[in-house]
């Protein structure tokens, strides 16, 4: 659920203007804060992330010479891995010990690649559901 989560939030951030991504990422987080795991991670911490992945993702993943689907997929790829990076990082803190670099090389990389091909679905989708008046490509 946090992988779709994460790329709906990055298709919203390539779409719409970057303070409606930055509100619905922020919603998006809390609501997966309360759902998904309020036991393993603080209360917020996937809402700041995904709000870091939208506003880093509404500045810095414009690039006109590029189309949208073909866009998506490399800033799928770099979303999902600095989002899983900074997962471990707050889990060191917490006191888990989970920054190794075996787990990066089994467990993130494929995750990262399995979110980038499900990118081009997911945006196509995200792009039909939110037409609201002009996207911002």
């Amino acid at each position: 659920m946090p992988d779709l989560m994460l790329l709906v939030v990055v298709s919203w951030s390539l779409l719409l203007d970057v303070r409606i991504a930055m509100v619905l990422a922020f919603a998006a987080g809390i609501i997966l804060d309360f759902v998904a795991a309020p036991q393993i991670y603080p209360i917020g911490l996937n809402a700041f992330l995904f709000c870091l992945i939208a506003l880093l993702v509404g500045y810095l993943g414009n690039n006109p010479f590029i189309s949208g689907n073909l866009r998506s997929v490399p800033v799928a790829l770099v979303s999902a891995l600095v989002y899983r990076i900074a997962l471990l990082l707050a889990e060191r803190v917490i006191g888990y010990n989970n920054l190794q670099p075996a787990i990066i090389v089994q467990v993130i990389l494929p995750v990262v690649v399995i979110d980038a091909a499900l990118m081009i679905l997911i945006f196509g989708l995200v792009r039909v559901l939110s037409r609201v008046k002009a996207p911002r490509e």
